[in-house]
């Protein structure tokens, strides 16, 4: 003999298995998005970067390199070195000045080549630091190659790195007392710097 169920009696009993099992089905739900979430992260983070470049290779942790500075002759040692605040005394002046630059001591006739390619701003003869070669660079640097005896370039030459300017004097009349040697300076927008800032060959800590 079949037995029949009330519909309504069907339809109380759903309810209250929803009911009792409100909290379970809410958890599962959660999870079930945050394990979504998750997943969708590490999709995401790991992507592999687009290399458009035929065969090649992108490096896109690392930053373009920037221009490197080099000491301006090749057999030296390093002198007064730049003091740009501080007052020095000057043997051949006879007076408390500072220092704008790093004196780099070679022999007379030396040649001297740029510290980085640039282009000559001014090439210019004074009775105090001899010939004077100013080379603008990239980034609103200068340098300054003072106690020059000749130079083989004028204003406007656009320089390789390393290329030749000019050769030291057998003196520079400001700083006579200190022998020959190549007096260079370096601006930064500007502002004078100390050379061994950019060329640690000629920090006198080395």
């Amino acid at each position: 003999m079949k037995t029949y169920q009330s519909p309504t009696k069907d339809k109380k009993t759903k309810k209250n298995f929803f009911m009792r099992n409100i909290y379970g089905i809410i958890f599962g739900i959660t999870l079930l998005v945050v394990a979504g979430v998750i997943t969708l992260t590490l999709v995401l983070t790991n992507r592999t970067p687009v290399d458009n470049n035929n065969g090649g290779s992108v490096d896109v942790d690392t930053p373009p390199a920037g221009p490197v500075y080099v000491v301006p002759v090749e057999n030296y040692t390093v002198g007064k070195s730049a003091s740009l605040t501080k007052l020095v005394y000057s043997t051949t002046l006879n007076q408390w000045r500072t220092h704008n630059g790093v004196d780099i001591l070679t022999s007379a006739g030396a040649q001297v080549k740029t510290i980085c390619g640039g282009t000559v701003k001014s090439v210019k003869e004074t009775n105090l630091e001899g010939f004077v070669v100013t080379v603008e660079h990239d980034g609103g640097i200068t340098s300054t190659y003072k106690g020059l005896g000749e130079v083989s370039v004028k204003e406007g030459d656009k320089l390789e790195a390393n290329q030749a300017i000019g050769t030291v004097a057998e003196n520079m009349m400001i700083e006579q007392n200190d022998g020959a040697h190549l007096h260079l300076e370096m601006t930064k927008d500007g502002k004078l710097i100390d050379p061994a800032s950019l060329i640690s060959d000629l920090s006198s800590d080395k």
